[in-house]
């Protein structure tokens, strides 16, 4: 048995034991401890599992990918726009969501939207989730087979399996704490990597005659291999790289799961920053991975064709050129890491935003039904988890509709999320017509990119495509939410917001009259008392 084998092995089994240990330990045997870990997590572990959560494979290999072929400029979505999510989050939204007492965002969309709002919400949020686990699964197939030779398909299988088995047991803490111990494996991994890197070349002098003089820009330059130039498309792109992801990962459900999860508000805003932090000092490493490339294909230390063929290749390239034995286990082991903390945090917000809107009001002072939603939470992580692993070797272009999938949350939730928390007039209407126009007209750009290229294209093939998949959806959506909201203020008034315990938070002026609802949203005011 090989090193790398022997420590890959030890780490999976670690993952396991944590699941066991929590679940003995107790305090997951609630749906409160299960699902938002009893509301007692401190701004550390916040940000370590905030971290690990958003730092997958794609961050690594991705990055360095478009940092090679676009410079940093290619890197705008992520990790920087990824990062000012988790700042925004801190400032805007974690007091109003924490004060509602509930356990997802399909529950919000339940309190302010009924039942049609917030399965029409929820059922937008999955496909993100499902189709990034299936990537990340497959990632770890394919790593190992590269890196250490082992069977790609039952290697995937093989990790996909503990990552359901850990988190059907610990639930939400097993997540976090697994989280923070893949944390310091990916630091560890970059650790080892980047200083034998910057040996292998000669050293920082040769990397700084050989760096692009616009690789660590982050503005619009018309040099730049991105495309991202001093133009008006070129500059709607660059705004487009930075609101696709920074605006449209507000409604994501794993980021959301961890702010019901802190002890308190303070811990929450602590630890969205903390978290944010990390992955913008971190998210160097890959972009400097990349440069490394650069640098070795201008000193004619490697093929210039390998690369230019698949710009990812450059870390696992690295990775088998420099590393010993031990520390290519090591490497690989936070790899394996940064895949599997990103896929369990997947999996358990798919299954909690199900289960929490069939049965709401599951972590409430007043909550009715816990062992069934606890039950049914853990049935979801099996169900959904081993529907990844399945989708991930059978579905073509499974990273086209991850991508398709992140889309969706800017042109459809956006809206849905802030008017939500913040706008007195939304009401479900307004929210179900909103969530339609920003799906259809995705579908619509779809079909037409489609018939344009002459094949099914889900990725914007260029930045014209870009700002349309961005912008257009969400604005139509917009429009929508405010139009239909406003032509149905009678016919379906909305509701103040209330936490799950029906206490008003927001707008009590819309209390004064008692709303009669049917089939999930209101559809007439009468006056209090006269409900008969």
């Amino acid at each position: 048995m090989t090193i790398e084998l022997l420590i890959i092995l030890l780490y999976l089994a670690a993952m396991l034991a944590i699941g066991f240990i929590v679940q003995r330990r107790g305090g997951v045997d609630t749906s409160r401890g299960y699902l938002v870990a009893n509301k007692s997590v401190g701004p550390l572990l916040i940000g370590g599992t905030l971290f690990a959560t958003f730092w997958g494979g794609g961050t690594l290999l991705g990055g360095a990918g478009a940092a090679y072929s676009g410079h940093m400029l290619a890197t705008i979505a992520d990790p920087w726009a990824s990062g000012v999510t988790l700042i925004l989050m801190a400032i805007f939204f974690v007091t109003i969501l924490r004060k509602l007492k509930i356990a997802s965002l399909g529950e919000m969309y339940f309190l302010r939207y009924g039942t049609r709002g917030a399965h029409l919400a929820s059922l937008l949020s999955l496909p993100t989730l499902i189709f990034w686990t299936s990537v990340q699964i497959l990632a770890i197939g394919k790593i190992l087979n590269v890196l250490v030779g082992l069977p790609g398909v039952e290697s995937a299988i093989l990790a996909g399996l503990i990552v359901i088995i850990y988190t059907y047991l610990g639930g939400m803490l097993a997540v976090i704490i697994t989280d923070n111990i893949q944390m310091v494996l990916i630091l560890l991994g970059l650790a080892i990597l980047i200083p034998t890197g910057i040996t292998f070349v000669g050293g920082i002098d040769v990397i700084a005659e050989n760096t692009p003089t616009d690789f660590w820009s982050i503005l619009p330059s018309d040099a730049s291999p991105s495309g991202l130039g001093w133009t008006f498309t070129g500059i709607m792109a660059w705004f487009a790289a930075w609101c696709g992801m920074g605006l449209g990962s507000l409604a994501s459900l794993d980021i959301s799961q961890r702010v019901f999860c802190a002890r308190d508000d303070q811990a929450a805003r602590q630890g969205l920053v903390l978290g944010a932090g990390l992955y913008w000092v971190a998210g160097l490493g890959p972009i400097f991975l990349g440069l490394l490339g650069i640098v070795m294909v201008n000193t004619g230390m490697i093929d210039g064709a390998i690369l230019a063929e698949d710009p990812e290749m450059i870390v696992p390239f690295l990775a088998k050129t420099l590393l010993s034995p031990w520390m290519m286990a090591l490497f690989v082991g936070s790899l394996m890491a940064a895949i599997m903390s990103t896929a369990s945090s997947a999996i358990f917000a798919s299954a909690a935003v199900i289960s929490t809107t069939i049965v709401h009001g599951a972590v409430s002072d007043h909550a009715r039904d816990d062992k069934k939603v606890l039950r049914l939470t853990r049935a979801l992580v099996v169900v959904i988890g081993l529907f990844s692993i399945g989708i991930s070797f059978v579905a073509p272009g499974l990273y086209d509709l991850m991508i398709f999938g992140f889309t969706l949350l800017f042109a459809c939730l956006f809206w849905t999320l802030v008017c939500g928390l913040f706008w007195k007039r939304a009401n479900a209407p307004g929210a179900i017509a909103s969530m339609a126009g920003g799906f259809l007209t995705t579908v619509a750009g779809v079909v037409v990119l489609s018939v344009q290229q002459g094949t099914l294209t889900l990725v914007p093939p260029d930045n014209e495509w870009t700002v349309f998949f961005t912008f257009v959806p969400m604005v139509v959506g917009g429009i929508l939410m405010y139009t239909v909201s406003m032509l149905t203020q009678k016919i379906h008034p909305p509701v103040p917001l209330k936490d799950t315990d029906g206490v008003v938070l927001k707008w009590p002026d819309l209390e004064e009259t008692t709303i009669v609802t049917e089939k999930g949203y209101p559809v007439a005011q009468v006056a209090a008392g006269d409900e008969d």
